[in-house]
């Protein structure tokens, strides 16, 4: 059977409908293609690596192929559930309890299906397992993309997948006939500190939240003595020096992470100017671990509120998973 890398999808900003497409909820695992053959099955990664040593129960998926099916490529991802949902962190945590969830079928009874319309290579797929505990089929929504957003969103989900009904298969390829739509959320943080980076000052932001016992307060949110109108990184730096020097300083913080996407060059200027000057040890009091490289390279400053940070989950480690920066809250 031919190495096939497999196809990508294009991010998109929000749900949509369209007769022309099928939604699928955005599995929250490892990309997986699944080789089996001759009643073995190899499990490899979106980057070519073999998984069946981490994952072995699912060598036993070549049980449920059914009999005129033979020799099969099936593209999915391998998905651990905890409380009802995908839980990521729980596939390096309890790797036996993982799954496979199948969406699509490139190759079948020695024939490659790359050049097979989407919607004729799933049929095959559906028919071609007996689906059991540890295979599971991907079912798609046709058309209304908003109402499966809906559910995402009510199951705190990490987002779903659009597809051209009738779109081939293009290896290794990002193209526009698949788009995923994530399950954002947005969280107001504290900066305490930056990383530089090649030909970059601040390369990315070291963020924290600010834990408060007060009334009201919100954790991760902003606090309640910060709630102020917000401006743009075209404010003038007199204006945000001193809409900083006024703000009370927070009363104790939480590390969740670096932030670098979203961060351009116009950004880094305004909070350089903003920020005051690096120290080697932190200027409040931060909790949270770093790794000793960071610890090397972090430059500490005077915790500044704040930046918004679009994210889709908080690690069981408290760390921010896929953090975008979104706006500077002057």
């Amino acid at each position: 059977m031919p190495d096939i890398a497999p196809m990508l999808a294009h991010k998109w900003p929000e749900p949509f409908d369209g007769q022309d497409w099928l939604f699928e909820l955005k599995w929250d695992g490892y990309r997986c293609l699944m080789y089996i053959g001759s009643s073995q099955l190899l499990l490899r990664s979106r980057n070519g690596n073999p998984l069946n040593h981490r994952f072995p129960q699912l060598e036993s998926v070549t049980k449920a192929v059914k009999r005129d099916f033979r020799n099969l490529i099936v593209d999915g991802e391998i998905v651990v559930f905890k409380g009802g949902k995908p839980d990521f962190a729980s596939l390096k945590t309890n790797p036996g309890r993982a799954v496979y969830i199948a969406f699509d079928l490139l190759y079948l009874n020695d024939q490659a299906l790359l050049e097979v319309p989407l919607v004729d290579r799933r049929y095959e797929l559906f028919r071609a397992f007996a689906w059991n505990h540890l295979i599971y089929f991907s079912e798609a929504l046709e058309a209304q993309g908003r109402t499966l957003f809906e559910l995402v969103r009510s199951r705190d989900l990490e987002g779903m997948v659009a597809k051209r009904k009738y779109s081939l298969y293009f290896p290794g390829k990002r193209t526009h006939d698949w788009l995923k739509i994530k399950n954002f959320k947005e969280i107001a943080l504290w900066v305490v500190g930056y990383f530089p980076s090649p030909g970059r000052k601040i390369g990315s932001l070291l963020v924290a939240r600010e834990v408060s016992e007060s009334a009201g307060a919100v954790p991760g949110g902003p606090p309640a003595h910060a709630q102020q109108d917000t401006g743009t990184v075209h404010d003038s730096v007199h204006e945000v020096v001193f809409r900083q020097s006024v703000k009370p300083k927070p009363r104790r913080l939480v590390l969740m992470g670096r932030v670098s996407t979203g961060l351009d060059q116009e950004t880094e200027d305004a909070l350089e100017a903003a920020f005051s000057p690096p120290a080697p040890h932190p200027l409040a009091q931060v909790e949270g671990k770093l790794s000793k490289q960071e610890q090397r390279d972090v430059r500490w400053v005077k915790p500044f509120f704040g930046v918004r940070v679009q994210y889709t989950e908080i690690t069981p480690e408290g760390r921010l998973r896929h953090p975008v920066l979104k706006e500077v809250v002057w």
